[in-house]
Parts: C-alpha cells; structure tokens; sequence
C-alpha cells in the first residue's frame, strides 16, 4: 500500500554553517577537546575542571576520544568495539556515540546514524574531533542527541545517537571497504550499537555524562544515500536475529538508498542509452572492489574483470585504497584528467570520461558484462516493480548480477517494523526505481515520504536532514507501540467507520498523528 506523505521544508535554525570543529570552539559557544598524540583532553561539566588522560592508541575496547558542544547541547565519545569482518574474522571497529549534555535530560531513544558514501577516512564518523565538517550528515545526526530549546517531550531529541564508522574506515581504514555489502554492514553496525549501549551505561568513564533512559525509549535507524541502505540493513539484521526486543526496535527512516542495486545497475544502462552519463561514476569501482573482496561469488574476480583499463588507469583504485581523497576530490582530478590526458596526448582520456568528471557507463563497463546487462534491461522493462530473474552463473555478467542480488534489501525480507523512506523521483545517483522496488516487494509496512523539491542527489541530501519530515518521521516511530509486525492483530471484520491502534483496539476519533488502522489497512497521519 503507497502512502504518500508530501514534504514541506522546515529547516532547522540551529546557526549550522559549513564549519570544521576548530572553528566551533572559535564562536566562543562550544568547548571542542581533541585527541593529540595520543592524549585526551576531556572536560568536567560540574566544575570546569580540565581533565587529561593518556590513550595509547590501541585497538581495544573501550573510550579513546570525547568532546562536547554546549551551543548544542551535546557531548560524545568515540569507542571501538569486538564484531565479524567481512571475511569472518575477529576484528575490533570504530564507531562515535553522542548524547544529552543536560543533567535534566533523559533518554529518549537510541538513535542509530548511519553516514553516507565517503571515500576520505577523514569524514567517517569518530574522526569527527578532528577533522569532521560541521555540515556533513554525521554532525546533523549528532545535534539529535541534544534538545536546542525543544522540551523533554520532543521525541526527535534527547537521544543517544550512534554513528559506526563502516569497515574500511576509521581504525580499519586498511582495510576494502565492503560498499554495499549489506548483510556485513547491517551485522557490524548492530554489534556498534550494542557495545555503545553497553558502554554509555555501565563504563565508569561515561558515569559524569551517562542520563537515564526513559522506560519505553526505542531503537530507530536512520540515514541517508548508502546510509539510506545500510539503516535498511541494519533493521533487517535486528529482525532476523530475533534482537528487536532487546534494542526495543522502533523501525526506520531511510532516505534515497541503494536498496535494489540491480535496480540501479539497470537504471544507469537505460540513461545510458538515452545519452545521460553516469554522474558518480566513482560508486561503481568501489561497489566492485567491496564484492570482489567479500563476496564469494566475486571472489575470483578483479575489478578489471568489469571496468576499462583506461578508466582504472586514471588511478581511481589508488585513490579509494588511501582513503585520502573524497568523492568530490576524485571527481575533481578526473575534471583535470580529461584536460590535460596523458604524455602530451589531451584527448587521451576523453573516451571514458566527460568534461564534468561524470562517465558513460557504456564507456567504462567491459563489454561482456555490458551486454549481459542490456539484454537484462531489454527482457525486464519494469524491472524495479517485477524483479528480473536470476542466472545460473559462470560468466562476469552472470556472477556480477548473482553478487548484486545477494544485497538486495528488497527481496527474501518481510519487515516486522516500520520503513519510512523518504525519495527524490530526481535522484540521478541512487535512482527512485530504488523506492519502487521495496514498496512493491516489503509489503505495507513501507511509508513514502515525498522530497519537496525532487531534485539532484546531493540538494536531496540536504533537504533531507533538514526537512522536518525527518523529525516527524522519528517522533512516529519513537511513540508508535512497541510491537513488531508480526503481533499486530487486525479485526478481521472491522467496521469502516471505526478506527484502531495497532493492537486492534478500537479508538474514539482519528487521531491527530501516529500509526492506526481503519477498513482493515495500516495509515498514518503527520502531526
């Protein structure tokens, strides 16, 4: 069932420019400590008391870095933590976890941020102290966790907010990535939120900061592009780990993810072959390297099985393994690169990349996936609403389609929790086919949130971590009944004109906001 919630942009006055942590201390509202040749510097809130501890630097367990914003109202503290590597090992992750700097304030959710695509170790989440951009998806999630003037009842605020640095990144960030990887990412990012929850309250570094959590509080996921994905992920990772009493799971608000990357695969073929390119071109050597590192059915494989010896000659697979360089900085010197070429030659770049740094996708792809891929497209036209079928394997078209469809969201999953996802039907980079495809396969439990402008992928980004819809959105889920699909009963014979909570219930009146059912169908309502 579509239920179409249309967006009206309230942004969120909070005086947030395009700042990096030192810059915040400079408006005189906020104390930033910093983590420096492994010393942390920490402050006590009750008597202003700078406190200095020694951090050798080591990946164990526990706290290593904290900071505090009293313009915000937040504090936090970056942790590692014990989890599964993609290739099934023992290894120890990163992740940051922020709250209420409010002695007053109680907990009213733990809410699970999950970031968006980046390619510089320098944007993930627990390098956030030092080199972390106060307008970056990462800090927007975090002022969730104070409450800017909004009272203890706001249910969007007051939260303890947990924002995993995804494998690759942070203190593994020798390591491939697995982009897109859901079932990895969806287990690790669970293993991050149990661990903060462990530490926030029960180390005796976090007593001075630690709040108690309200009795019915709730576990919602959330976040935007890949972290639209991995949110997604992480949800269904809860459910079929029979965890979700346990983290009190909620449901989740995910904006413009890859859920379906066949799905997209194909959307970029068919732009393609109207002449549009591909302007990421980026995701595809690191979705690549990520499956041929950790997928088994890509594990014979390289990157230059799939993509142009020329493209990759660019050096893109150095750029993503020093994790130095961001998506923007790529797209950069590949605008450069089509320039200037190669030994005197300035055309020589030219047949795989545009002037905007952007790719055809038939120019870059080799041509025995290409055309496995277009004839896909040619037999499935409606591939997003009625899937497409699966291989039997063998060949690099083949098994690249079989290591795709073992990430997809949208299919072998029946939620038992709300999806709330918010989509841009402009989104050039993770396509709206990806919406299509989980409302037509996830069942009713799916809620479309529509952008308000349903522009590029990037302004819907913005919009989305801005637009009040997303507040709405998370005070829904925090205040919705704690229960999960599966226990929902619906009258059988409900009378049409009656209306009732999602405990079959009948209730006097249509409610103001929330979740209800009336003739038989779950509905919701914006406050």
């Amino acid at each position: 069932m579509r239920k179409m919630l249309t967006v009206g942009m309230a942004f969120l006055l909070m005086g947030v420019h395009n700042m990096n942590a030192q810059e915040i201390t400079d408006m005189g509202h906020a104390t930033i400590i910093f983590s420096q040749k492994g010393e942390i510097f920490l402050e006590k809130r009750d008597d202003a008391t700078a406190i200095r501890k020694q951090s050798d630097g080591n990946a164990e367990e526990g706290l290593y870095d904290k900071g505090t914003s009293s313009f915000f109202n937040i504090c936090w503290f970056t942790y590692q933590y014990p989890s599964t590597s993609g290739d099934g090992q023992e290894i120890m992750l990163s992740a940051l976890a922020c709250m209420p700097d409010n002695n007053e304030a109680t907990i009213n959710n733990v809410l699970v941020g999950c970031h968006a695509t980046i390619a510089a170790n320098r944007q993930c989440p627990s390098r956030f102290n030092q080199t972390g951009s106060n307008f970056s998806d990462v800090f927007l999630t975090m002022t969730l966790a104070g409450n800017t003037g909004q009272g203890q009842g706001d249910m969007a605020y007051n939260n303890l907010v947990i924002l995993p640095d995804y494998e690759g990144y942070g203190i593994t960030r020798e390591r491939a990535h697995p982009y897109l990887s859901e079932e990895i990412t969806g287990r690790q990012v669970t293993d991050a939120v149990k661990a903060g929850i462990t530490l926030y309250q029960n180390d005796s570094q976090t007593e001075a900061i630690r709040r108690n959590f309200r009795d019915d509080w709730r576990t919602i996921c959330t976040g935007y592009s890949q972290g639209g994905a991995v949110a997604m992920a992480t949800q269904r990772y809860i459910e079929q780990n029979n965890l979700s009493e346990e983290l009190h799971l909620a449901g989740s608000f995910c904006g413009d993810g890859p859920y379906d990357p066949v799905s997209t695969i194909l959307y970029y073929l068919e732009k393609d072959q109207q002449g549009k390119a591909l302007s990421m071109p980026v995701v595809l050597p690191m979705m690549l390297k990520g499956l041929c590192c950790y997928d088994e059915t890509l594990s014979k494989y390289e990157v230059s099985d799939f993509l142009d010896e020329r493209f990759l000659e660019t050096g893109v697979l150095d750029w993503l393994d020093s994790k130095l360089m961001s998506t923007d900085n790529i797209t950069d010197e590949w605008k450069k690169l089509y320039d200037k070429g190669k030994d005197g030659d300035e055309t020589y770049y030219r047949s795989v990349l545009t002037r905007n740094g952007d790719a055809r996708l038939s120019n870059i792809m080799k041509e025995e996936a290409l055309s496995y891929f277009t004839q896909l497209l040619a037999e499935n036209p409606d591939y997003a609403t009625t899937g497409v079928p699966l291989p039997k394997g063998g060949t690099p078209g083949e098994d690249l389609h079989l290591a795709l469809e073992h990430n997809n969201l949208t299919r072998n999953w029946t939620p038992q929790h709300p999806l709330f996802l918010y989509h841009s039907t402009g989104d050039e980079v993770v396509p709206y086919e990806n919406y299509e495809s989980a409302e037509a396969h996830l069942g009713e439990w799916v809620t479309f949130y529509n952008s308000f402008a349903n522009s590029t992928h990037v302004a819907t980004g913005i919009e989305f971590f801005m637009a009040s819809s997303r507040l709405e959105g998370i005070r829904q889920l925090a205040t919705s009944p704690h229960i999960g699909i599966e226990n929902i009963s619906i009258p059988v014979k409900a009378d049409d004109a009656l209306i009732y909570d999602l405990n079959g219930r009948a209730i006097n009146g249509m409610p103001d906001y929330g979740v209800f059912i009336q003739q038989g169908k779950k509905m919701i309502h914006k406050r």
